[in-house]
């Protein structure tokens, strides 16, 4: 895949360039996390400035939230807003309850570069190795 296609999506033969400035990261193993301080999230990919989280309840759009992502050292936390967010799908919530799942793409608001750092340094800068 040429670098013009990692950013690209081609539909009925007309191309879209996706719009983010800063490209998303899958983790590479699961990166859990925390929502509005208590509710569970797993973290699908995530950038410098948003992510993309699976959660068992919606969030509403255009609302701002939290993310939080416990490390060894540290914790990733950013305030964020939702920018959308859909049910994907069922899954098993942290008691193996059969519930919805939402996935939400959240925006983060100015990061601090501590947080930031421990981000990169765990997730952001691991996705080629």
């Amino acid at each position: 895949m040429s670098p013009s296609d990692a950013h690209g999506l081609s539909i009925y033969g007309t191309d879209i360039t996706d719009r983010r400035a800063v490209p998303r990261i899958e983790p590479k193993q699961r990166l859990d996390a925390k929502v509005l301080m208590i509710q569970p999230a797993r973290i699908l990919d995530i950038s410098s400035r948003g992510a993309q989280i699976e959660v068992a309840g919606s969030l509403q759009p255009k609302r701002r939230c939290d993310l939080r992502i416990q490390f060894a050292d540290g914790a990733f936390a950013a305030h964020a807003t939702v920018r959308r967010c859909h049910a994907s799908g069922f899954g098993l919530d942290e008691k193996d309850q059969r519930v919805v799942l939402y996935r939400a793409g959240l925006e983060f608001d100015e990061v601090d570069p501590e947080s930031l750092g421990r981000l990169s340094s765990h997730v952001l800068f691991h996705a080629g190795t």
